[in-house]
Parts: structure tokens; C-alpha cells; sequence
């Protein structure tokens, strides 16, 4: 029987986005402090006349922190399946999705992109042992295609087994 390994993740990769993010949100309300503490910088009048726009940037900026950025780990060993998606910031220590299935159980796989955002889209179809199939989703944030590439191979690997 042939071993089938395979681990990915891209938590570090995740962090180091989320960082950047986060000193994004940061500078405007850096730029307030100091526009308050030196009120005759020209700067200070730029931002005061367009704190609206300044506002909504960073309200998009830290929806962007909170909700869209997601760490993945995928683990693929001789007879499971395991993937977890961890939020970046809220839960990240609980997993948001998860699934933990036997081979046997797997039957398809595709991956496919979402518009306007970071996450490309694994679904995998199960059939569970009364015959039902079931359609689970997982958004996998910052997935190159090096690394899709490595997955597929593994999961097609695996349909060959079971077929």
C-alpha cells in the first residue's frame, strides 16, 4: 500500500498579512493622535477635511483583519482526511470549519476561486456510510497555485485508491 502525505498550511504567511493589516488600520488613528497633538501641520487639515473617507477606509481595512483573513492547516495522511480553517484574529484557537474523514469516505474534490477576495473555495464530496452525499466547503486564504497543485495531486491519488 502506497503512503499518501501530505501537510499544508499557511499560518505563518497569515500572520505576517495580518500584521500589515493591522498597521494599516493603525496609521489613521496614529495620523488623529498626531494631528491632535500638533494642530497647525497642514497634514492635520487634509485629514480632518476627509475623515470620512479616512473612516471608511479603515472600517473596510479591519473587516478585511477580522473576518476574511483565514489560516488553514490541511493534513492527508495513509487514511485520513483532516482540514481545519482557524479565523486569523476571532477563534483562533477553535477551529471555524472543520472536517476529519476516513478515505473511504471521500469521493470528489474541485477547487475554485472567489471574486474580490483572498480565498479560494476546496469542496469535497463525502459519502457517509448510508449512502449520502455531502457537499463541505472551505475557504483556503492565500492558496498558490504550487500549492493547489500539491493537493490535487494527493486527493486525485486518493480517488484512485478508492476506485
Amino acid at each position: 500500500m502506497s503512503r499518501t502525505n501530505l501537510i499544508s498550511t499557511n499560518r505563518k504567511f497569515t500572520i505576517v498579512i495580518f500584521l500589515v493589516m493591522l498597521f494599516l488600520v493603525l496609521i489613521p488613528l496614529l495620523a488623529f493622535v498626531i494631528v491632535y497633538a500638533f494642530p497647525n501641520l497642514a497634514f492635520g487639515d487634509y485629514l480632518i477635511n476627509n475623515i470620512v473617507y479616512v473612516f471608511i477606509s479603515t472600517l473596510v481595512l479591519f473587516y478585511f483583519v477580522i473576518a476574511r483573513i483565514n489560516y488553514y492547516t490541511l493534513d492527508i495522511d495513509s487514511y485520513v482526511i483532516d482540514i481545519k480553517i482557524y479565523r486569523s484574529v476571532i477563534g483562533a484557537f477553535k477551529p471555524k470549519d472543520y472536517i476529519d474523514i476516513s478515505h473511504d469516505m471521500f469521493v470528489d474534490f474541485s477547487f475554485f476561486n472567489r471574486s474580490f477576495s483572498f480565498n479560494k473555495t476546496l469542496m469535497i464530496k463525502i459519502e457517509n456510510d448510508s449512502g449520502k452525499r455531502i457537499v463541505k466547503r472551505f475557504n483556503l486564504s492565500f492558496l498558490s497555485e504550487n500549492e493547489e497543485r500539491r493537493i490535487s495531486k494527493v486527493l486525485k491519488k486518493i480517488i484512485a485508491k478508492n476506485s
